[in-house]
Order: structure tokens, then sequence, then C-alpha cells
């Protein structure tokens, strides 16, 4: 697999199509052509396939992973725009060790 940076700003390139050709798209908007060995090597799929099972699992996994590693708690708080009557806080660590943390 190659990798492609763009030319005028650095970026990473994504793979895509442009009137039906294979192409390095940059967000800055620039566009580069596949050479023949992109071109043979990359298969630009437009969907991946999951079965249920492995969603599933991925759910149940994160969810697993979210209990046991995240301090978290539910309170009663009425939302003002919705009026749905839990809310989860969560304490991160989003600065350095020496500042307080934001929940």
């Amino acid at each position: 697999m190659f990798l492609e940076f763009c030319d005028e700003c650095g970026s990473l390139m994504m793979p895509g199509r442009r009137s039906g050709k294979k192409v390095f798209k940059c967000k800055c908007g620039a566009i580069k052509e596949f050479s023949k060995d992109q071109e043979a090597s990359y298969k630009l799929k437009k969907k991946i396939k999951h079965s249920p099972k492995e969603e599933l699992t991925s759910a149940v996994e994160i969810l697993e992973w979210k209990d046991k590693n995240l301090k978290s708690t539910i309170k009663d708080f009425r939302c003002p725009k919705c009026g749905y009557d839990k809310a989860q806080l969560e304490t991160r660590q989003t600065r350095s060790a020496d500042e307080g943390m934001t929940i």
C-alpha cells in the first residue's frame, strides 16, 4: 500500500475517484492521479461490511472497557432543551498532571 502526501500542504491524501479514475484527494483541494503501480494495488470500496455479530461484539467490548476504565456517574438532571432526566458525568485528564480534571 502506498501513502501519498500533498505537494501543496503536506497533508495525507485519501484515495477516491474523479471522472471514473482513481485519484488521491487532499482536504486542501489538490488532486493527484494514481501511478500504474498504485492503480494495480488499490481497490476502492464505498462500504465496509461487518456481520451483526462483529458489530455487537465491538459495542459490548467498548462498553465493558468504558465501565472498567472510565470513572463516570449518572445523576438526576433535567435537560432544558429536550427534557431528558439523566446525565452522565465523566472526568478526563485533558491537561498536564499538575492541573485539575475536566468534567
